[in-house]
């Protein structure tokens, strides 16, 4: 009977340590700086819960992380390196727009495959990518521009980046695309 005691109470002691401890995570902080003014600004923070939370800020230009499509180009042995904007809001005449997005390089480097597109966005957005691989040989390129609203629309150039290693042992791709478009690009061979 004292030892049915003492397994209770020791069951009772870590469950308890469990319940109290156990969901405790620390915040991660992060700073939010805002311009107000000439010289003038003010610093908000974010307090994010640590754990599966902790990488949720996103700022700028840059891949979705493990997102299903993301983790899904993993699966085919894709990587993806980064992606950025290589030329910022330029004076495409508007009148041009329709004929957006556009591939404007498509190459290898060794292990890279480095895909340029031009887009039409809003002037004061940034970029979120993703990527993933349809039928038997195609990239699909997705992107979603976001940020603060401008009166304008311009044309960006962004710059898909993948590590290109694993390919070989999935598929090799042929062909590109942009948010499921009919824009084609055509995916140089692997030398």
């Amino acid at each position: 009977m004292k030892r049915e005691i003492k397994i209770l109470t020791l069951l009772f002691c870590v469950f308890g340590l469990t319940a109290v401890y156990g969901q405790n995570t620390e915040l991660d902080t992060v700073f939010v700086k805002k311009t107000v003014g000439e010289n003038e600004f003010e610093i908000d923070t974010l307090f994010i819960p640590g754990g599966r939370s902790s990488q949720q800020v996103l700022a700028g230009t840059t891949f979705l992380p493990y997102s299903d499509k993301m983790i899904g180009l993993l699966n085919d042995g894709l990587s993806p390196i980064s992606l950025e904007i290589i030329q910022e809001c330029d004076n495409t005449n508007p009148k041009t727009f329709k004929d957006y997005p556009k591939f404007t390089e498509v190459k290898r480097d060794s292990n890279e495959l480095i895909i340029d597109v031009s887009v039409v966005a809003n002037c004061c957005h940034n970029f979120l990518g993703e990527a993933e691989v349809i039928g038997n040989d195609t990239l699909n390129l997705v992107y979603t521009s976001y940020g603060g609203f401008c009166s304008c629309s311009c044309c960006f150039t962004l710059r898909f980046k993948f590590d290109t290693t694993m390919e070989e042992h999935y598929q090799i791709l042929k062909y590109v695309t942009i948010n499921g478009s009919k824009t084609m690009g055509v995916i140089p061979k692997k030398e």
